[in-house]
């Protein structure tokens, strides 16, 4: 499998215009929110546009791509790009429908990301998980082992398999948002950094 296919499954199970932007916050300004309160706030964003870079390494090859992934409700649209434009993927979707679209313009067909991924490449993975980890939540109904900072945000997530750590956070308003994030399992290693949030 080449590293392009690796980047297509990482935002694979990573998933999935704009009225604020999202800046580190000072650590002066960092509040305890209790988690069920930042829980509650998380889950009600349904929309968001993040731009920024991915680097996978796998037991065989290893390399990186910038992301632009825009979620409007229960459509999405992840573009990746690699080092000068090159290798360029389109992930586009809603229930029943998701189609990928490589540079070299061939498109590709199913009715979930998890169905797409097993029948070009022979994952069988929980692949839509990542709309929720890259919140910094949980998916709801597997179990989870979870880690918290003094501020009540989510540091380690452990759940079907995947470890993911969140390194740093971007700030708007009064919650956070991930702003570094790897995740790991026996074969797959993946840092993700986000440059930039935009919800709405």
């Amino acid at each position: 499998m080449t590293i392009s296919r690796w980047i297509l499954f990482l935002m694979l199970i990573i998933g999935i215009t704009s009225c604020s932007h999202l800046t580190p916050p000072p650590a002066t300004s960092e509040v305890k929110i209790p988690w069920k309160d930042r829980q509650t706030t998380l889950n009600s964003i349904h929309s968001f546009k993040i731009d920024g870079k991915i680097a996978v390494q796998t037991t065989r090859d290893s390399g990186s791509a910038s992301v632009n992934w825009v979620q409007k409700g229960n459509q999405f649209n992840i573009s990746l790009l690699g080092p000068l434009g090159s290798n360029g993927l389109k992930l586009t979707g809603q229930p029943g429908r998701v189609s990928l679209q490589t540079s070299d313009g061939k498109t590709y067909s199913a009715n979930s990301p998890e169905q797409l991924l097993a029948e070009r490449w022979g994952f069988h993975l929980p692949v839509s998980n990542l709309n929720y980890w890259v919140r910094g939540l949980p998916v709801p109904g597997p179990a989870a082992n979870t880690q918290f900072d003094n501020y009540g945000r989510l540091t380690q997530l452990v759940q079907q398999g995947w470890n993911i750590q969140y390194q740093s956070y971007m700030r708007i308003g009064k919650i956070e948002l991930p702003e570094r994030i790897y995740v790991s399992s026996p074969s797959l290693k993946v840092k993700m950094v986000i440059y930039q949030w935009n919800i709405g």
